[in-house]
């Protein structure tokens, strides 16, 4: 079973074996045999990641580019503990006036509005009702700005972009894999070239 696994083996990295499997050419050449010596698809492998890495820096450029055309509360940003969040930014006046409590990110998501429900729930049963009532107008709310938010990605063409860059990340994920599975298939050949 380990054998058939694409994981690394100990403490070696995709960018280690990347970096063996464009070495191993250059090594056959300066020690004289022929680069035909290198395992077939090798170059080949190679060629496919260099053009998509090329693409996908282009379709960053234009990510970073098209994102200074959305107003900033809407683009993704930093959110509680710094981590970046997709969701639109609300001012703390906003939040207040939903009556949400002060510890509510300035990014909430959906997640957090649920959280804030269920726990008003817990302290409140007798109040479900009302509790509830004023729940989907918090969701309302966030549905509008999140509307919002993705009409400006449409708008932009952002929406375009990210499929695009998602896509370009998974070729380039599944060229690292064929590339790991070429080096340590159970010959080894680019390795012991």
């Amino acid at each position: 079973m380990a054998e058939t696994s694409l994981s690394t083996p100990g403490m070696i990295s995709r960018r280690f074996l990347f970096s063996v499997a464009a070495a191993a050419p250059i090594a056959a050449a300066a020690a004289g045999s022929s680069p035909t010596s290198a395992p077939r698809g090798l170059f080949a492998l190679l060629d496919r990641y260099r053009d998509t890495g090329m693409r996908l820096r282009e379709v960053e450029a234009t990510h970073a580019t098209t994102l200074q055309h959305i107003p900033a509360g809407f683009r993704p940003g930093p959110s509680t503990g710094q981590a970046l969040a997709r969701w639109p930014e609300w001012t703390r006046a906003e939040l207040d006036a939903l009556q949400l409590p002060p510890v509510m990110p300035l990014r909430p998501s959906r997640a957090d509005f649920d959280r804030v429900y269920r726990q008003s729930v817990r302290r409140s049963p007798e109040n479900r009702e009302e509790l509830k009532r004023r729940h989907k107008i918090r969701l309302d709310a966030w549905h509008d700005r999140r509307n919002i938010q993705k009409e400006w990605y449409s708008r932009t063409g952002l929406d375009a972009i990210n499929r695009q860059r998602t896509r370009l990340l998974a070729d380039k994920h599944r060229i690292e894999r064929e590339l790991m599975e070429l080096m340590i298939s159970p010959d080894k050949a680019a390795i012991d070239a």
